[in-house]
């Protein structure tokens, strides 16, 4: 990485550097002149007093003088030569002359002190590893940089304090000191849940995925969260992102999940697990499976539409269309199986399939993969169920569902879902229409622009449980980054780092991903200006309208490079694994900015 030319100015951080290489070359042309005149003098002398020797010698002998006289040239006094001690002995050896030796060793120290400036010059010159932006300077308190410059960064830890200093933020940190404890809301990073009951009460450990992504394990997480059951969990990754321990492989060998364990006893199938512990919790609310006969009776049939909804979505979703992607049967099918699910719905008071206050197991199962379904189906066939006027009763139940906490901390954003749906279920197949044009365009980044436009309307809503403004979203992100700095620099280090050897069937999962340690000091710089902006909220104003100091200084390979480091993370900010859908947005926004401030393409 070659260092920026940096802005002329008072405050140039190159300028020692350039200073010493200035002292050693004017140093070196003085050693040269003063060698030169050196040696010439010196030569000359020599002549001088080897011609008063022999010019004694020759009084004493009779040989001509020195240097000879021509007859045309006029007679000339020799030059005075400085007398040294014992010269006035004739046969002493003469002194060596006082003025070349001194122009010679003038010229010799003079090489010295040059060389040793050009040492000084290239051990201060600024390394590879020196961030880019600490070579980089404002032009002005009214003309600010693209990039924040190093220097004027605030630490990570001042970062975090301004963060903390926040109500958001003081909330936030509450919530972890409270999970530390096995209590607090629900969240992706619960380890134990205690809901006020002493640990000793706990016999269920849930394995359920690391990323919560799995949409078995979702449903059976909310279970435990909605009949607040005390129970661990233990995160294993699913295949398609990474391995599986020996030990849990050596539990369960098929490697399924979730799993619980119960006394030491390994139980699998999802809904095997809910009706299992509903009916070991049965004296906790709500109850999940129905006694009364007829009410179980409607959630058999139920279950069984369900069945017939996902198998009818998975035809739409995952085989191609009819002819050049036009609607065909599969389509016609998904829609009348949805209305019948619609229905349902309707057909009681509240919003829940059985009635009541409460969801039951029949909702549960629904949920997690109709909440796929509305990602699936906007991005392959351009299709909008929710807020779409179609589902009426399909909408109040999402809506009911959104205010439940336990809904809340398991709940994916559409980007999640239709990046982890393919290595899970398979590749789906577009349709060739314009609502596909837009939803494309919308969830493959399109809508990670500042200003970001989210409402009730878009084509993901943004529904009021979730919305708790703008400036709730941006700390959030800036508390998770924070949080995690270190491990978050490396990370996004893997951009431009060496590709892991072993492969996994998610695109965008390379777990053995090893990062490029040459950028980390820049990485680092680039995501705390990120969580600045994060904080001040003025994204746009330092990334657009400043002068674009980075993008004009760094080498083309560098910048591309930052580039894909800044690609790397924005893509796989995942719900609810990494922060809430508002937040991802925000994060990802903001890491667009950047991207586009180093001359990238959001």
């Amino acid at each position: 990485m070659l260092p920026l030319a940096p802005l002329a100015g008072a405050g140039d951080p190159a300028r020692p550097h350039r200073l010493r290489w200035s002292i050693a070359v004017a140093l070196a042309l003085v050693g040269c002149v003063a060698l030169g005149l050196g040696l010439r003098g010196g030569a000359r002398a020599t002549r001088l007093v080897a011609g008063r020797a022999v010019q004694a010698a020759a009084t004493r002998t009779g040989a001509l003088r020195w240097p000879p006289r021509s007859s045309s040239a006029p007679a000339t006094s020799e030059p005075s030569l400085p007398t040294a001690p014992g010269a006035s002995e004739p046969f002493a050896a003469p002194a060596a002359p006082h003025g070349p030796a001194a122009v010679l060793w003038t010229g010799l120290a003079a090489l010295l002190g040059a060389a040793l400036a050009a040492v000084l010059a290239l051990r201060q010159r600024p390394q590879p590893s020196t961030p880019l932006w600490a070579m980089a300077t404002t032009t002005g308190a009214s003309d600010p940089p693209m990039l924040v410059v190093a220097p004027g960064l605030p630490s990570w830890d001042a970062l975090q304090e301004r963060v903390l200093a926040t109500p958001t933020g003081q909330h936030l940190q509450r919530q972890v000191e409270l999970r530390a404890v096995g209590e607090g809301d629900p969240h992706i990073d619960t380890a134990l849940r205690l809901f006020g009951r002493p640990e000793s009460d706990i016999r269920v450990t849930l394995y359920r995925d690391t990323a919560g992504w799995c949409p078995y394990c979702q449903k059976v997480w909310m279970l435990f969260e909605e009949k607040r059951i005390p129970y661990r969990t233990v995160k294993i990754n699913m295949r398609s992102y990474g391995d599986k321990p020996a030990w849990f492989l050596n539990k369960i060998p098929s490697g399924l999940l979730p799993v619980i364990e119960i006394d030491g006893k390994m139980i699998t199938e999802s809904l095997d697990i809910m009706q299992l512990l509903d009916s070991m919790y049965a004296a906790q609310p709500p109850e999940m499976v129905p006694t009364d006969d007829g009410l179980r009776k409607k959630a058999e049939e139920l279950l069984r539409l369900e069945r017939r909804l996902f198998g009818d979505w998975c035809s739409l979703i995952f085989r191609p269309s009819g002819l050049f992607g036009g609607a065909d049967g599969p389509k016609k099918n998904f829609e009348t199986t949805l209305q019948k699910v619609d229905m349902a719905l309707g057909a009681t008071e509240g919003p829940w399939f059985l009635g009541g206050a409460d969801p039951s197991l029949v909702d549960l199962q629904y949920v997690s993969h109709v909440e796929r379904m509305l990602a699936s189906c906007l991005y392959w066939k351009g299709m909008k169920i929710r807020r779409s006027g179609k589902y009426p009763n399909l909408d109040r139940w999402f809506d009911a569902f959104e205010l439940r906490p336990s809904y809340q901390a398991t709940k994916s954003d559409y980007y999640t879902h239709v990046m982890d749906i393919p290595p899970q279920y398979g590749q789906g197949f577009f349709d060739v229409n314009d609502e596909v044009k837009v939803a494309r365009e919308y969830l493959e980044g399109g809508s990670w622009r500042l200003p970001l436009a989210l409402s009730e309307d878009s084509l993901e809503p943004l529904t009021a449980p979730f919305n708790r403004g703008e400036e709730a979203a941006r700390l959030e992100a800036a508390f998770k980054l924070c949080r995690n700095h270190e491990a978050v620099v490396r990370f996004a280090a893997r951009g431009c780092g060496k590709p892991g050897s072993k492969k996994f069937q998610a695109p965008l999962a390379d777990p053995y991903a090893v990062p490029n340690d040459h950028y980390l000091p820049d990485v680092d710089a680039l995501l705390r200006s990120v969580v600045q902006t994060l904080l001040d909220g003025n994204a746009l104003t330092t990334y657009r309208q400043g002068p674009r100091l980075v993008k004009d200084g760094i080498p083309f390979q560098d910048r591309q490079n930052l580039v894909k480091c800044l690609e790397y993370l924005r893509d796989r900010v995942g719900v609810p694994r990494d922060m809430g859908f508002p937040a991802a947005m925000q994060l990802r926004a903001h890491l667009n900015e950047a991207v586009l401030a180093l001359g990238g393409r959001p």
